[in-house]
């Protein structure tokens, strides 16, 4: 399981997250729409772009939680 950790919002409500590897960089590999559906950042079918994520995950709400992450 992949943890994933808020680091902001965008104005339309779509949440964007970071992995353990990602902390600090500003980078979100992952997000949560409106509707619920988390996808994330891959190069697929399409070409580069955001994807659906049904593999599982927990969002996490603090650093400390990141750090038991297993890689």
């Amino acid at each position: 399981m992949i943890k994933l950790l808020k680091i902001d919002e965008l104005d339309n409500g779509t949440e964007r997250f970071c992995t353990q590897l990602q902390i600090g960089m500003g980078i979100a590999s992952f997000i949560r729409e409106k509707d619920g559906d988390v996808k994330f950042y891959d190069n697929g079918k399409n070409g580069f772009g955001f994807y659906k994520y049904d593999k599982p995950y927990k969002i996490v709400e603090n650093l400390s939680d990141m750090k038991m992450q297993p890689l």
